[in-house]
């Protein structure tokens, strides 16, 4: 077991915007939030943070389930509103509908070299979850590929 003051804390704010930034180093301009299919994704990411958080000395501050009833994230929601406050994000729409990435390469790097979340691991999160092709939300659902 390890140390307490060996253990990084990690809020979701932390790990949504890393999440960003990595999605914009893979080239991800923007995420569709209109329907379940991106909450369930970062649901998927938050699971493989909790399923590492031992072996990386993380302590995981946060759940990002996603509402039984509707499938989104209210965590979610209120990080993403967050990184907009720090203009990391662009909300161009009243519902919360496509998120666009305003970070550039270089904050990206800044965020992530100095994140509590290895950049290893955060880069195997957007690759299982996300993949490597930013094609279109409905062009990836039409083609199966996630």
């Amino acid at each position: 077991m390890q140390a307490v003051e060996d253990v990084r804390l990690v809020t979701s704010e932390e790990f949504v915007t890393d999440l960003v930034c990595q999605l914009k180093l893979s080239h991800f301009e923007q995420v569709k939030l209109a329907d379940t299919f991106e909450d369930k994704r970062f649901a998927r990411a938050y699971e493989m943070l909790v399923e590492n958080q031992d072996r990386f000395g993380l302590a995981v501050d946060f759940s990002l389930a996603t509402n039984p009833y509707h499938g989104d994230s209210s965590t979610l929601r209120e990080a993403i509103y967050a990184l907009r406050d720090r203009h990391i994000v662009a909300i161009n729409n009243p519902r919360l509908k496509t998120v666009e990435f305003k970070v550039d390469e270089d904050d990206a790097n800044y965020y992530l070299d100095h994140s509590s979340i290895p950049r290893t691991l955060m880069a195997k999160i957007v690759e299982e979850v996300f993949g490597t092709d930013p094609a279109p939300d409905d062009e990836r659902r039409n083609t199966g590929r996630h």
